[in-house]
């Protein structure tokens, strides 16, 4: 994982807040300032906080979410006298607030599965540098460091992770690494025993709240902005290691070909294989615009994509959403696809409910984890299942996974059409 020197760490931090200059107001002299805002979402475990800047840029009104080293640019921003809209990039996340009494008050509004809409409290309160408490704690414990968790269900059920993170001060960073992706960037302090950690990027909003026995276990809750539960528990290890995630999904016995027909965004069918893909390399991936890492993923395969195309790669996503109405299903992946300039056909497959990625793609066995990566070799055999994807949170686990599955992309357009 990357270290972030002290220096860097605090400017980044001081920029992110909006604290080396004054706030400047927008167009409206009474109206809400522009700059830092501690932004706070209220979730059963407490609250949720996450960086906010609101900024004028080149004419307009942008806002960056920020957690940790990473600044989220959404530049779907009305900022109406004292209304104000931010649309989340790539996902149907939405914040809607009003600006009184010197802070904003409103709601972030998370689309959920079947299309239910989830309203969270949420209060932004300019220049306030912190993001859990207004002073450090003068002597934190340490918690840097790998970490192997387990997530207890309510149902009995239980699930592998690691956290690594870093610490400088009672400033705290990292990430959550499961078998089907990661936390992305999480962020927080330490507060006596106890740890706090949180993230709002737009997409999933992850309260972590922890404490340290005096016999080594960490232990605590996590909490969604949706509404979900679980608690964890855990030791330092530095050899922790997770599940092999080839198994999340796997293929039927005997089958290693796919067949489909989806529509694009448009509505028009889409068949794969057709004469179009006649020996070439295929990347089929499975994933949805509400899903984080399949953001992390879409950048990956369009810059693999943009440097291999000409050799006979392609690439086909296939969009679970969580609507099955296709106007707001298409409207969702429409948003992702713009996010990242994605120039290859994005398919409205099915929804996330009921199992229906089994259903619609009856060549699996079992399916784990979005994003789920298929290859397909020249003579269109599937040569390789990848389930989940590491994003750039996870420093190191992220650059040695992409340089694998770059391996195995060259390695399948060297062999003859």
């Amino acid at each position: 994982m990357r270290i972030i020197p002290r220096l860097h760490l605090t400017v980044a931090l001081l920029v992110g807040l909006g604290v080396l200059g004054a706030c400047n107001r927008s167009d409206d002299p009474a109206g809400p300032p522009l700059g830092s805002y501690r932004g706070v979402m209220t979730v059963a475990g407490g609250d949720l906080p996450f960086g906010l800047e609101l900024a004028r840029e080149d004419g307009a009104i942008v806002a960056y979410l920020i957690n940790g080293p990473e600044r989220v640019r959404a530049t779907k921003v009305q900022l109406d006298g004292n209304r104000l809209s931010i649309q989340a990039p790539g996902y149907q996340n939405r914040i809607e607030a009003e600006f009184k009494d010197a802070r904003f008050e409103g709601t972030v509004q998370l689309l959920r599965p079947r299309g239910v809409i989830k309203s969270v409290r949420f209060v932004g309160m300019p220049a306030q540098p912190w993001r859990f408490f207004p002073k450090p704690e003068i002597a934190p414990v340490d918690f840097s460091g790998r970490w192997a968790l387990t997530f207890h269900g309510s149902d009995g059920s239980e699930r592998a992770a690691i956290a690594e993170l870093q610490q400088e001060g009672h400033e705290v960073w990292g990430t959550v690494l499961r078998a089907s992706g990661d936390d992305r960037y999480i962020a927080g302090e330490v507060r006596g025993d106890t740890l706090f950690l949180s993230r709002f990027d737009g997409g999933s909003a992850y309260l972590y709240l922890g404490r340290l026995a005096g016999d080594g276990t960490l232990s605590g809750d996590f909490h969604t902005g949706g509404g979900f539960h679980e608690t964890w528990s855990g030791r330092r290890d530095a050899d922790a290691k997770l599940e092999d995630p080839a198994r999340l999904t796997e293929l039927k016995p005997g089958i290693d070909r796919f067949e489909f027909t989806f529509p694009d965004l448009d509505g028009n069918l889409y068949r794969f294989p057709d004469a179009q893909h006649a020996g070439k390399v295929v990347l089929i991936t499975i994933g949805g615009s509400w899903c984080p890492n399949c953001h992390d993923e879409a950048v990956f395969l369009a810059e693999l994509l943009a440097s291999r195309r000409a050799q006979g790669l392609e690439v086909i996503q296939l969009m679970f959403e969580y609507t099955p109405d296709f106007a707001s299903a298409s409207a969702s992946a429409r948003e992702f696809a713009e996010k990242f300039a994605i120039d290859y056909p994005v398919l409205i497959a099915g929804t996330t409910i009921d199992d229906d990625v089994l259903k619609k793609l009856p060549q699996l066995a079992a399916f784990g984890a979005y994003p789920t990566l298929f290859a397909i070799d020249r003579q269109g055999h599937v040569r390789q299942v990848h389930a989940g994807f590491s994003g750039p949170a996870t420093g190191l686990h992220f650059e040695q996974q992409n340089r694998e599955l770059t391996m195995l992309v060259d390695g399948l357009l060297a062999e003859p059409r």
